[in-house]
């Protein structure tokens, strides 16, 4: 039923030829990698490890095994649709990585990718100092859980809250936290940012809301598309929940906690917003932008100085 035109034949016979192959069919098309595999090579090869069964990071003898009937057909047909259909690898595969971690996704939740996740693996320096106790932390707007997660990976004696306004994405969630084996130290709540959480108080609020301008919708990139619009989307100026996110903090936040939001291209709006405020905005090495840091003294500011509105 796919017309000759538009179907793909491989001729590949062995790992390390498929991935080449793959990579230079989805460089003829105008792709977008902007779901956390930056190139047509690392797609290829994770696609490639993928179905035939391998570990992502696999060696050199892995290189060299051959393909079967069945392997080349799986490739063929999830190429197809990565290139004709523009949908994201991760969806079409059901997982992706973050931080080296397996995530499992589906089209409920946005592919992770959050540069979030490079500042858990850096223990939040310098915002956090070493001797600073992280016993509880917030992760809001989770998606797949995959930031509370890692977190809860990295600060091994916290426990960690994980809500979303999303049941669907929240089954994700439960799924990833069940194959982490962290559901004695993660707890998981529907909720629309705090309305619905238990009055914990946090050392660390972790927040990737959707922050991109609803103006913006039409020029993004197809594969965009295929990601819940509602975690994408956040009124005219992409700030709705940040705001909200914001001015919530300070009753929630320890003294010495801190909140940890990422707004992307929407940074500038913020500031703007609330022009009397230090945003710390967090470099990062890996590229990606847009990630603030606010003290638990910050928040209480924001609350106080806009109080009128």
């Amino acid at each position: 039923t796919m017309d000759m035109q538009n179907s793909i034949a491989l001729e590949c016979k062995c790992v390390t030829d498929a991935v080449h192959e793959i990579a230079h069919l989805l460089q003829k098309h105008p792709l977008n990698y902007g779901h956390g595999i930056q190139t047509s090579v690392d797609e290829a090869a994770y696609l490639v490890s993928f179905v035939v069964g391998l570990p992502p990071d696999f060696g050199e003898e892995s290189a060299a095994k051959l393909l079967d009937h069945a392997h080349v057909d799986r490739l063929q047909e999830i190429v197809h649709k990565r290139i004709f259909s523009r949908i994201p690898l991760a969806y079409l595969l059901g997982e992706t990585l973050l931080s080296g971690m397996k995530f499992f996704v589906d089209e409920n939740v946005l592919i992770p990718r959050s540069p979030i996740a490079e500042m858990i693996e850096n223990r939040f320096f310098p915002w956090l100092t070493e001797k600073q106790p992280v016993r509880r932390i917030l992760d809001l707007c989770t998606g797949s859980g995959c930031l509370g997660i890692l977190a809860a990976l990295e600060f091994g004696h916290s426990q960690v809250d994980v809500s979303d306004i999303d049941s669907k994405a929240l089954k994700v969630a439960n799924r990833n936290i069940i194959f982490h084996g962290l559901q004695s130290r993660i707890n998981v709540v529907l909720s629309d940012v705090y309305e619905q959480l238990p009055g914990h108080q946090y050392d660390i609020i972790i927040a990737n809301p959707p922050y991109v301008p609803v103006s913006e919708q039409i020029d993004l990139p197809s594969e965009f598309s295929h990601e819940p619009a509602h975690a994408l989307f956040a009124g005219e100026d992409g700030l709705d929940i940040a705001k909200r996110i914001i001015c919530g903090a300070c009753q929630f936040l320890e003294p010495r906690g801190i909140l940890v939001l990422e707004v992307g291209q929407s940074a500038q709006a913020l500031q703007a917003h609330f022009p009397q405020i230090d945003f710390m905005w967090h470099e990062l090495e890996y590229g990606g932008e847009g990630i603030c840091v606010l003290a638990g003294e910050e928040c209480k500011k924001i609350v106080e100085t806009n109080a009128v509105e």
